[in-house]
C-alpha cells in the first residue's frame, strides 16, 4: 500500500526553489552573452564602456593640478609721494661772556701763636669755560706775612697792609684755596701773627655754554626709510663772521658738517640715507663761539620707486587648451586681512592690467583672457596698503562631468 504525505506538503523528492533560481540566472546570462557576441564590434565597445565605467563628479576647484600658484605676499605698500619734507623750527645758538663773581666770602681770619694754628680753606668748583680769573681781598688788620696756596701750589707769600692788586689764577674744575700766616719765632712766645681779611672773592670772565647747543628731532616713517634713495639738510644762517667760530652738526651722533658758516647765506648738506633711522632721528647743532640764528631748516628725503614681487606660474598645453575650449575656468583668488578698509591696486597679469577695488576680505577674478600657454606672471601694484594672507591661481570645472 502506498504512503501519502500530509495535505499541502511537497514531496521530499522535488527540487529545492534556490536551485531553480540559479538555473534561471544562468539561462538569462547565457542569452545576454549570445546577444553581445552577435553585436557589431562598435556597438559591443559602447555597451561594455557604458556598463563598466562609473562617472565620478569632480566638484569645482577639485580638478587635479587645480592650484597653479600659491603665495603669501604679506604687506604691500606704495607711497603716493616720492619726496618728503621734514621742517625744523628756527632757533638761536650763542655763547655769552660776562664778568662774574665765582666765589665771595665776607671775612677770613687766620692766626699763628703759641699753641694756636688757625688756617682757612675755601673750595671753588668751575662748570663753565672761564678766563681772566682773579683773587681779590682787603686787609682789615694784620701782623706778619700772609700765605695763600691754590691746589697745593704757592700762590702768594708776603705782607699786605691793606690792599693788593688782584692775584691772577689758573683754575681747574675743582679748586682748593688755603689761607694762613707765618708761625711766630720761638723767642717771642707771647706774640701772635694774624690776618683779618675782608671781601674775599674770586672773579672771572665766564663763557656761558648752556645755549651753545641745540637738539632737534624729526620722524622718518618705516615705509619712507625702506625706500630712501637720497636726503639733504638745508638751512639759512644769520651771524657775524668776525664773531663766530665753527658750527658742528651731528645726525644721530654722526658728524655731518663742521665749518665756519657763510653768514647771511644758505647752507646745504647731502646726507647718507644709511644715517637715517626709521622712527626718531636727532640733529644736534654745536656752536664754537659767537651768536647764530638758524632759520628755514628743512630735511628733504627722496624715495626710489618701490619694486613689487613678481609671481610666476605655468599653464601647460593641456590646461591652456581646456581653458580655450571653455572646459575649465582659471581664476585669481586673493585673501586679505579682514580690516574693512578699502583695498585698491593694479593687477598686472602678463602684458595686461586690471584694477582691484574692494573692501571684502576675499577677492576673486576670472583670468581666462589674460593667460598664455606656458609661463605666466602676476604682479600686485598697491595703491593702498594691502595685507595679503594668500594669493592663488586656481582651475575649476565649468561642468563636473567635463572634468571626469
Amino acid at each position: 500500500m502506498g504512503s501519502f504525505g500530509k495535505k499541502g506538503q511537497t514531496p521530499a523528492s522535488g527540487p529545492p526553489s534556490g536551485a531553480n533560481a540559479a538555473i534561471l540566472i544562468f539561462v538569462i546570462a547565457g542569452f545576454i552573452l549570445m546577444y553581445i557576441l552577435f553585436l557589431p564590434k562598435g556597438e559591443q565597445r559602447k555597451l561594455l564602456e557604458k556598463e563598466t565605467t562609473t562617472v565620478t563628479a569632480t566638484p569645482p576647484g577639485a580638478l587635479p593640478g587645480s592650484i597653479l600658484l600659491s603665495e603669501k605676499p604679506g604687506t604691500l605698500t606704495r607711497l603716493k609721494e616720492r619726496e618728503f619734507d621734514h621742517s625744523i623750527p628756527s632757533f638761536n645758538l650763542f655763547t655769552k661772556k660776562e664778568d662774574t663773581v665765582l666765589k665771595a666770602v665776607d671775612s677770613v681770619y687766620v692766626e699763628e701763636s703759641r699753641g694756636v694754628s688757625k688756617k682757612k680753606t675755601m673750595i671753588l668748583t668751575i662748570r663753565d669755560k672761564i678766563e681772566n680769573a682773579k683773587l681779590s681781598f682787603t686787609v682789615n688788620d694784620h701782623k706778619g706775612n700772609l700765605m695763600i696756596r691754590l691746589n697745593d701750589n704757592e700762590l702768594f707769600t708776603g705782607e699786605v697792609d691793606s690792599f693788593t692788586e688782584p692775584l691772577s689764577l689758573e683754575l681747574e674744575e675743582e679748586n682748593l684755596f688755603e689761607f694762613s700766616t707765618e708761625p711766630v719765632p720761638w723767642w717771642k712766645p707771647f706774640t701772635k701773627n694774624f690776618y683779618d681779611l675782608r671781601d674775599v672773592g674770586v672773579t672771572a670772565t665766564v663763557e656761558k655754554l648752556e645755549n651753545k647747543e641745540a637738539l632737534q628731532t624729526f620722524i622718518v616713517g618705516e615705509e619712507e626709510a625702506n625706500l630712501l634713495s637720497e636726503a639733504s639738510l638745508s638751512y639759512f644762517v644769520d651771524c657775524n663772521v668776525k664773531d663766530v667760530g665753527k658750527l658742528a652738526i651731528y645726525l644721530n651722533s654722526n658728524l655731518l658738517a663742521s665749518k665756519v658758516p657763510d653768514c647771511g647765506s644758505a647752507e646745504k648738506w647731502q646726507i647718507d640715507p644709511n644715517d637715517l633711522n626709521a622712527g626718531k632721528n636727532e640733529l644736534r647743532f654745536v656752536a664754537e663761539k659767537g651768536t647764530y640764528l638758524l632759520d628755514r631748516l628743512l630735511l628733504r628725503t627722496k624715495l626710489k620707486e618701490p619694486i613689487f614681487p613678481v609671481y610666476f606660474f605655468t599653464a601647460n598645453s593641456t590646461v591652456f587648451r581646456r581653458i580655450e575650449n571653455n572646459t575649465i575656468n582659471s581664476s585669481l583668488s586673493i585673501r586679505f586681512v579682514d580690516d574693512k578698509e578699502r583695498k585698491t591696486a593694479t593687477l598686472e597679469i602678463n602684458s595686461q592690467k586690471t584694477r582691484l577695488d574692494t573692501r571684502a576680505a576675499n577677492y576673486s577674478k576670472n583670468i581666462d583672457s589674460f593667460l598664455v600657454e606656458g609661463s605666466n606672471f602676476i604682479r600686485v601694484v598697491p595703491e593702498t596698503t594691502l595685507n595679503i594672507i594668500e594669493l592663488k591661481v586656481l582651475l575649476d570645472c565649468k561642468k563636473a562631468e567635463e572634468c571626469s
